[in-house]
């Protein structure tokens, strides 16, 4: 195959294997965004590391309760000492999880379970046809 020949556009079959070449590198281009979003894994000193956006991610807040948390006291983190770096460690998450978070399988998930759906029921919109 010569790779310095010069691409005709003008003959019939060119095009379309141009096009199917275009097409996969842009699905490439796509797929490195997509990952692009996910949480990085970060290591210091052998222990996980998440930031602000990770942890958003993870319990799906967004940036004013994740900042309530911190304020309220509700989650350790780590601040740099000039204020204005901040960041996680895995076990910080870990101990916010159990916290605030059961089994659904213990007998308080169960519970709580039973009142979700209570709640749940009690919020049907009924339309007034009057």
């Amino acid at each position: 195959m010569n790779t310095n020949a010069q691409i005709n556009y003008n003959e019939v079959d060119t095009f379309p294997k141009f096009a199917r070449v275009t097409v996969r590198i842009l699905i490439e281009i796509l797929k490195t965004l997509m990952k692009k979003n996910e949480a990085p894994i970060l290591m210091v000193g052998g222990k996980h590391i998440y930031l602000q956006e990770h942890v958003m991610k993870i319990f799906g807040f967004g940036q004013r309760k994740e900042r309530q948390l911190r304020a309220n006291g509700e989650i350790e983190y780590m601040i740099s000492k000039n204020g204005t770096d901040i960041f996680y460690f895995e076990e910080h998450i870990e101990d916010y999880i159990a916290r605030n978070f059961v089994s659904s399988k213990s007998s308080e998930g169960a519970r709580i379970r039973k009142q979700r759906t209570e709640r749940f029921k009690n919020t049907e919109v009924k339309i007034d046809s009057g």
